[in-house]
Formats: structure tokens, C-alpha cells, sequence
């Protein structure tokens, strides 16, 4: 398997500088994923693998299971208690429940580990109740005091349950009552769980994968904090790792290069296809594509689906993202758009391990990562911050071509508005400007293979996968109507998107050559030229964003080498709504949405406009004429927080097994 450590990042004055429109990939991160997402992190403190270290000891021990938690609690403590199956068990069912105290935020009651921040002081109780697949059931209950006796500046969040050989993340980041410390260096170091693992880390963030285990097994973690004024203190987390059956040769062990979570679960219990879905689209056992019969799309069943029907169709790895998902269907301006498109998928699967989001034909499933969803730090907080190793991916190219989408002269999404050691909650606005051009380009490639005019056809004895493989998708025969010209362009998008080794002449193709293929062409983005398939999807994004939303999409050619103030080339925006791109976007809504009028749409929306060359990628960013100079005034407003935070990024889902 690929490891993003074997990546070299492409580093410029100590901003991240990735390339172009930075990584490869279907409709993949959040703009409000960590910044640790592009970073490839370096190995952390010893032990290495191999180190036999003691194990946890169990405060209370029970018929088939023992129960974990620490010697002491303390107001404002990032803690947990976790129940691990002894021998070699495992557990089928948990369910936790906080009987007393003041009320925490426990945001994983069906995992193995709930992990909480303590906010105030009292004596607490939980109830456990869980069964074992050999048909042992535990009930037991769990009580402690917590003192006021302690300051914490800082935790590491978050402590959880992750299956063998899954990819575990954690961070420390600052207490949420007491920020008034600034950290300066954080040195990990696992210190309990018998083999050590390989870590790595990058700053306050520490990776690993889970070991391959016999049974369940609880690791230990410590963090070394160090603060600017000279103090330090330090904190420890637990992860507990379960036992569970994976397939080598199913699909997401084998095509997505992933062991994904076990604890996920069908949003709606009670739904029509809610024993099958988890069995259908997310585990580490399917090898083969559920037939329609099992799990048909929604299309063949819905020609208007209502919210309640599409949520019987998501899975969850946590109750909060079914939540937010709900949320979104209901109150955002693009909800009747979806609930349309999502005709063309069996299922919707949310999980904190998904990263990047994708489509896939091997399952008729749509795969978002949960990043895009949260609005509570303690949302936040749950999720995994593991980088993608195709962070690299065209660093050898002496330029970038980097895109955002920008309302009202402004940026329209940037993660740099809610850094995660603010601990901000953010506003459903933001939740809704994450989730709605990433469902609009991953719900494009769902309805390319899957078009309205097809869902009479099929027959409930195929599955999405022989379907897929035996029929063209849109994309195929749109491609030979309106090709992409350039070649040059297609070649450098398999450097920057899919890992291919760049050649000398590319590494010497320099912005103004850039600028030449790519203005004349008929993408509306460099995206567009990694495969047919992007490029359809992106169209169709481009234009929703602009029609539904009035979002405006920039694309900009930019020198990498010494190139410190991101002067542009040139630069573009509202590209998709160019007249020699019309054509093309007629062509795949018409076939997506069919009952929109895009020529009178196209008539409304916004001319495009060109960015200045030689001004500053930020200082483009508003176009209006009185604006057009520059302001050098303007441009610590204009420019990000976080000096990575310049641009949205695509990423590439796992290929696509044979039927």
C-alpha cells in the first residue's frame, strides 16, 4: 500500500505549495479538513515497531470483556472509558449512557471507546450495555468523581475505537476553558499496548496505522507539550483497537487500499433496506456487487424522493453526521437539487474514515467524508486527520494552477475561518457552501453512469458494478463530441492527479506555456483533463454552483519557482459560463437534470471575467473594476490564516473492481 511518509512535500518560504488545484481527485476534501491533510508527516518519537510494551490494566474485569478508564478525572480533561473483548472474542452490540453528573457530549455511545472533554466537576455515572458475538451480554455500571484540582491547557482529542490495520489520527490542540497558552512543540510516544507501532507525526498531530491484532487491544499515547513562555505539561490518550474479520480480497481492503470502520450503521433502523445497506456499500467484507433486487437505486423506486426516503438509504459511522446530512436536505437552497440527483445511487455513506469522498460503481454508492458536515468543536473532534500521501503529486512542476470558489468578491469557502484550535462552532452556512459543490460533483459522476433515462431499464437481476461495465457512461460518448484538445494538458494532469513521474520537458513547461494550452482549450478547469469522467463531473459542478448558488469559480496559471507573493499568470472567472464552454455544459446538464432550460439559465449568469496578471492570486480575488489595481492594503485581509489554505482540492476515489 502507498504511505503519504514516502511523498516529498513541495515546499516554497514555508507555505505548502501543492500542486496544481493540489491533489488529485473525485470531488475528495473539505476545505475545512485539517491542515494537516497536505502535510507528510515525519516519524515521531521512539519506540519503533516491534518494542514490546506493558499493557493497559483493566479497572474492572467481567465475564468475557474488561473495562478501561483513567486513575484520575480532572475539570477540563479530554478523557474516556472504553470495553474491550477478552480473548478471542468480540463485541456485536455496545451502547453507553451517562446515568449522572453534568451533562457531557458523548458523540460515540455504539463504539468501544467514548471519548468526552470534562467541563465541570461531580461525581459521574455511566451504564454499559453490549452483547459479544459468542452470546455473552454485559451490563455494568461505571462511577467517578471529578475533581477541580487541576489547570489544562492543552488535550489530545480524541480518544476512540478504530478497527485492525484501519488509519488512526490525534492532535493536540488547546483545553476548551483555558487557551490562554500557546503551544510551541508537542514529542509523542506510544507507552502502552504491547507492540509498538510505527508513528509519525507532523507538529501537534501524531499517525499511525492500527496493528493487526489476535484480540481486542487498548494502546496508549502520551504527549510532551511545550508552551512559549517556557512551561510544559502533558497529556495521554487511549485507542482501542478491536478485533475484526477482513477480507484481503474485498473491496475496500483490495481496490481502495483501506480497512474501514466496523461501527457504522443505517441511519434510519427501521427502514426498508436498513439490514442490508452496511452489508451492501460499507465493510471490509463485500467482494462482489449487490444486485438491485437487494438494493436498488433509489430512482427505480422514487421518481421524487422525499428527505425521509433518501435517509433511509445513509449510513453513518456517527448519529451527528446523519443529523447534519438531514439538516442539509431540509434547509439548504440546493436540497430539491439533491434529492433529484441522489435518484441515481443505492446508498449515502458518511463516516469519520472516509477521506476523500467519492462515487463508486462498485457499490452504486456515494462515499462523503464527514469532514464537511461538523458544526461543534466536539463534532469536529471525532473526526480523522489522517494526510493523504498524494499531497506531492506534481511538486516537480514549475507551476500551479490553483481555483476557489469567491461570493461577492469573497471567498466562499476557506478553512482558515475555523482553525481547529479555536474550538469555533461554525455556522450551517458553512456547512452548506462544504457539502453542496462536493455533492454537486460527486452526485455528476452517480447520474454519468447512472443517467434518468436509464432507471426504466434495469434489470433487478444486475448490480451497479455489471452495469457499469458493460454500459458506456455519458461521459464516453460526450468525450468523442467535445474533446479536450490539448494533450500537453492531459499528460501534466497524470503528474499532478495521478502520481505519474514527471518528464524533463514537463518539469521545463513553464506558466506562460501553461497559460497557451489551457486558455484556448474548452476545460474549465485542470481537473477536467485528468480523466473523461472528471471533466463531466466538473462541468456540472461549475454550473450548479454558479445557477444555484451564484458562486463564482476562479482558475488561475501561477509560477511555483520563487515565487513568494503567488503572482498570477493569468487568471480567470466564471470560465464554465465562456461561450466556446456553453456547448459542452448544454450538453451533460441536459443529460443530468433534464428538465432545466441551460440556454436560459446561461443567459443570466455572470460573463467571465479575467484576473490582472502580475497581482497577487489573493489580490484577485475582488475583480469589481474600482478594484482592479490592487491594493497592497488589502491583501493581509485577502490572504488566508493558514498559508496552505489557497485553493479547494479534487481527489481520486479507489479504482473499480471487474465484475
Amino acid at each position: 500500500m502507498k504511505r503519504f511518509g514516502q511523498i516529498k512535500a513541495h515546499l516554497i518560504a514555508s507555505a505548502l505549495v501543492v500542486s496544481s488545484c493540489l491533489l488529485a481527485g473525485c470531488g475528495g476534501g473539505s476545505s475545512d479538513s485539517s491542515p494537516a491533510q497536505l502535510i507528510p508527516p515525519t516519524p515521531a518519537t521512539p519506540p519503533t515497531a516491534g518494542v514490546i510494551l506493558p499493557l493497559v490494566t483493566a479497572k474492572i474485569t467481567g465475564s468475557g470483556f474488561n473495562l478501561y478508564y483513567p486513575d484520575e478525572f480532572v475539570v477540563g480533561q479530554s478523557v474516556s472509558i472504553a470495553v474491550a473483548a477478552t480473548g478471542n472474542g468480540s463485541l456485536s452490540t455496545v451502547n453507553w449512557q451517562q446515568t449522572a453528573g453534568p451533562e457531557l457530549e458523548l458523540l460515540a455511545t455504539h463504539t468501544q471507546l467514548i471519548g468526552f472533554d470534562i467541563r465541570a466537576s461531580g461525581d459521574y455515572s455511566f451504564a454499559l450495555v453490549a452483547s459479544s458475538t459468542i452470546g455473552q451480554n454485559i451490563e455494568q455500571s461505571i462511577s467517578f468523581t471529578v475533581l477541580e484540582d487541576n489547570i489544562q491547557y492543552a488535550n489530545i482529542r480524541l480518544d476512540h475505537a478504530v478497527v485492525e490495520q484501519g488509519k488512526v489520527s490525534l492532535r493536540v490542540d488547546s483545553s476548551a476553558d483555558n487557551r490562554s497558552k500557546t503551544i510551541r512543540s508537542v514529542a509523542w510516544q506510544q507507552i502502552a499496548g504491547s507492540d509498538a507501532v510505527n508513528l509519525e507525526e507532523d507538529e501537534q498531530f501524531l499517525f499511525f496505522d492500527a496493528p493487526t491484532i489476535a484480540h481486542d487491544t487498548l494502546l496508549e499515547f502520551r504527549a510532551e507539550i511545550n508552551y512559549e513562555d517556557g512551561s510544559s505539561s502533558s497529556d495521554s490518550a487511549y485507542i482501542l483497537v478491536k478485533n475484526t474479520e477482513i477480507n484481503s480480497e474485498g473491496y475496500f481492503p483490495k481496490f481502495a487500499e483501506q480497512v474501514v470502520s466496523s461501527d457504522v450503521f443505517a441511519y434510519r433502523s427501521s427502514g426498508p433496506y436498513a439490514n442490508r445497506l452496511v452489508d451492501c456499500v460499507y465493510n471490509n467484507q463485500i467482494s462482489s456487487s449487490c444486485s438491485f433486487n437487494s438494493l436498488p437505486l433509489l430512482g427505480n423506486e422514487h421518481a421524487s424522493p422525499s428527505v425521509e426516503q433518501v435517509l433511509e438509504r445513509l449510513v453513518v459511522s456517527h448519529q451527528w453526521m446523519g443529523d447534519r446530512f438531514k439538516q442539509f436536505l431540509e434547509q439548504s437552497a440546493v436540497a430539491q437539487d439533491m434529492l433529484k440527483l441522489l435518484r441515481a445511487t443505492t446508498a449515502i455513506v458518511i463516516s469519520y474514515d472516509v477521506r476523500p469522498s467519492f462515487y463508486w460503481t462498485a457499490t452504486g454508492a456515494i462515499y462523503l467524508d464527514a469532514a464537511n458536515f461538523w458544526l461543534s468543536p466536539g463534532e469536529r473532534d471525532s473526526l480523522n486527520d489522517q494526510p493523504d500521501y498524494r499531497a506531492g503529486f506534481g511538486s516537480e512542476l514549475p507551476f500551479t494552477i490553483p481555483w476557489r470558489y469567491v461570493k461577492d468578491n469573497d471567498y466562499y469557502i476557506r478553512r482558515s475561518d475555523y482553525p481547529v484550535s479555536e474550538r469555533l462552532t461554525r455556522t450551517f452556512s458553512a456547512l452548506e457552501a462544504s457539502v453542496s459543490w462536493l455533492m454537486y460533483h460527486e452526485l455528476g459522476h452517480a447520474n454519468d453512469f447512472f443517467p434518468p433515462n436509464s432507471w426504466a431499464d434495469m434489470s433487478g437481476f444486475t448490480s451497479p458494478l455489471s452495469y457499469a461495465n458493460n454500459l458506456a457512461a455519458s461521459s464516453t460518448s460526450f468525450s468523442t463530441i467535445f474533446p479536450l484538445s490539448s494533450d500537453e494538458m492531459r499528460s501534466l494532469a497524470q503528474v499532478s492527479f495521478a502520481g505519474e513521474p514527471a518528464s524533463t520537458q514537463q518539469k521545463n513547461t513553464d506558466a506562460e506555456q501553461v497559460t497557451l494550452y489551457f486558455e484556448s482549450d474548452s476545460a474549465p478547469a485542470y481537473y477536467s483533463y485528468s480523466t473523461i469522467r472528471e471533466d463531466y463531473a466538473t462541468l456540472f459542478e461549475r454550473f450548479m454552483m454558479a445557477y444555484r448558488l451564484d458562486v463564482s469559480a476562479d482558475v488561475a496559471v501561477i509560477k511555483s519557482d520563487n515565487n513568494l507573493d503567488f503572482l498570477v499568470t493569468w487568471g480567470q472567472r466564471d470560465r464554465v459560463n465562456s461561450s466556446h464552454i456553453q456547448g459542452r455544459v448544454k450538453h451533460v446538464v441536459q443529460r443530468i437534470l433534464p428538465e432545466l432550460d441551460v440556454d436560459a439559465i446561461q443567459a443570466t449568469l455572470r460573463a467571465p471575467m479575467l484576473m490582472t496578471p502580475g497581482v497577487s492570486w489573493f489580490d484577485n480575488l475582488n475583480l469589481s473594476p474600482a478594484a482592479k489595481s490592487g491594493s497592497q492594503a488589502k491583501k493581509a485581509n485577502n490572504r488566508p490564516a493558514d498559508p496552505r489554505d489557497y485553493w479547494q482540492s479534487y481527489r481520486h476515489g479507489p479504482d473499480t473492481p471487474k465484475d
